[in-house]
């Protein structure tokens, strides 16, 4: 997730060379970064699953909701990605702030702490809000809490909604930068 975020916002930049130098769809360049960071994923997952079993906690049957959390994961780490390389392009600085701002999401997200434990509501449902306090939340669920994703619909609700948020505004963004982000890369 971490590297998500990161080579996510940075990918344009990265790939500079397709789009100055041929004809190459800019929207497709962060996708293409996302299924290798999820190739690297799923390699990742298996190992943790061995490790589980090997531990003494084989796989249940929550686990096959995993595919699901990783579908989401996929989907918004690529929408996230469109959106921020596309400003990232245009100014270094929105890249920097991303990088900043990351430390801030992984300690918030309840990746190394569980974000049900929290005793003040308003807190609890901001951070909630978060769509990698969700994914994180998802995953301890299919290891560890062994809840199912239909038995919490509304931050299923909250994800959906957000995602679709960012996925309106990185169209829109795509849309109105397209032909500028060749120029300011030359």
């Amino acid at each position: 997730m971490n590297d998500m975020l990161t080579a996510g916002t940075d990918t344009i930049r990265k790939y500079s060379y397709l789009v100055t130098k041929m004809k190459f769809p800019i929207s497709t360049i962060p996708t293409f970064v996302s299924i290798s960071k999820f190739i690297v994923h799923l390699i990742l997952i298996v190992i943790m699953i061995v490790i589980f079993t090997f531990m003494g906690y084989p796989p249940t049957i929550y686990i096959i909701q995993l595919p699901f959390y990783m579908l989401l994961m996929f989907i918004f780490f690529t929408i996230w990605s469109l959106f921020a390389s596309l400003l990232s392009s245009m100014s270094k600085d929105f890249g920097n702030l991303v990088k900043s701002m990351v430390t801030a999401v992984f300690w918030l997200s309840g990746i190394l702490w569980n974000p049900e434990t929290i005793k003040i509501t308003w807190i609890k449902k901001m951070l909630m809000l978060n769509p990698v306090t969700f994914l994180t939340n998802g995953f301890r669920n299919c290891f560890i809490n062994k809840v199912w994703f239909f038995e919490q619909p509304k931050r299923l609700l909250y994800f959906v909604i957000i995602t679709i948020i960012l996925l309106i505004l990185a169209v829109w963004t795509y849309r109105k930068l397209r032909k500028e982000i060749p120029d300011v890369l030359n």
